[in-house]
């Protein structure tokens, strides 16, 4: 695909607020395709294994924080 193609594409989603799926239909491309090229300009296009491990990580971990913030103040609620 032309590059600009893919950056006239990505434009029309971001600005037109039509559905992906109604302008990847006009330009003859599968909106798979479209929803990879926003994930990949997201990410920077960065298939690097370990980067997306490390993301993976970092949300798991962000979690488990909350869920221990939570339960802290469930405890000191009740006065323990």
């Amino acid at each position: 695909m032309p590059k600009d193609v893919k950056e006239y594409v990505l434009k029309r989603v971001r600005e037109s607020g039509k559905p992906v799926a109604e302008i990847a239909s006009e330009h003859g491309i599968p909106k798979g395709r479209v929803y990879k090229w926003l994930r990949d300009e997201t990410t920077g296009g960065s298939a690097d294994p370990q980067l997306l491990r490390l993301q993976k990580e970092n949300q798991l971990l962000k979690q488990l924080v909350a869920e221990l913030s939570l339960k802290v103040r469930e405890t000191e609620k009740r006065g323990w």
